[in-house]
């Protein structure tokens, strides 16, 4: 009944999964921002990623950065949830765990970090880094069979992980999601330029 029920699952996924993709957007990353329209690229990404989803943790206007907490990323059935853009990323994510955190950063060339990036009269630049996080489980283990559950748990985590300090489940970064990246770029820089004023 078990693997009956899988079949029909894996069956679900495979056609459901088309209709999961979004284009791919082509987008500079980093990309370059007119001077006067810093502070309508700051509002813009803040506007976006909360248009998306996601809670803002950091908003710091005078450094130029912006950044979420950990949005847990949709599995395929979520059609309406915009994250993920390609099919395979939404099999991966109905299948694990998995969470993506946004960094914004707009900066201004040849600057250090941590310099008031407002006054200057330079170009700035438009940075998004979206990483993706998969949850691990240190007591959960494949059992290798297929007609009892697929997954069995340990009573405690292996020895070499708690040498290592860790003694139970953790998000761990595989990477960052570039199709996301650049569609957040995409959208910041036309919303800014929508709310930018006409010069008179």
């Amino acid at each position: 009944m078990r693997h009956t029920a899988a079949i029909l699952l894996l069956l679900a996924v495979s056609l459901g999964s088309a209709g999961c993709s979004r284009a791919i957007v082509r987008a500079d990353n980093p990309a370059p921002v007119p001077a006067d329209q810093y502070r309508q690229t700051f509002e813009a990404a803040v506007q976006i990623l909360r248009d998306l989803g996601f809670t803002i943790d950091r908003r710091d206007y005078r450094f130029g950065v912006v950044t979420t907490l950990p949005l847990a990323s949709p599995n395929m059935f979520e059609v309406w949830n915009a994250q993920n853009t390609t099919r395979h990323q939404a099999v991966e994510s109905t299948l694990a765990s998995e969470q993506r955190r946004v960094n914004v950063s707009i900066t201004a060339p040849g600057q250090a970090d941590g310099d008031d990036q407002t006054g200057s009269d330079a170009s700035y630049r438009l940075e998004v880094r979206v990483v993706l996080e998969r949850k691990q489980i240190p007591t959960r283990r494949i059992a290798g069979s297929a007609r009892r559950n697929v997954f069995s748990n340990l009573a405690a985590p292996p020895k070499d992980l708690v040498a290592r300090g860790v003694t139970g489940s953790y998000w761990q970064p595989v990477g960052r999601d570039p199709y996301l990246e650049a569609r957040l770029v995409k959208q910041i820089i036309e919303l800014a330029e929508k709310t930018t004023p006409s010069p008179r």
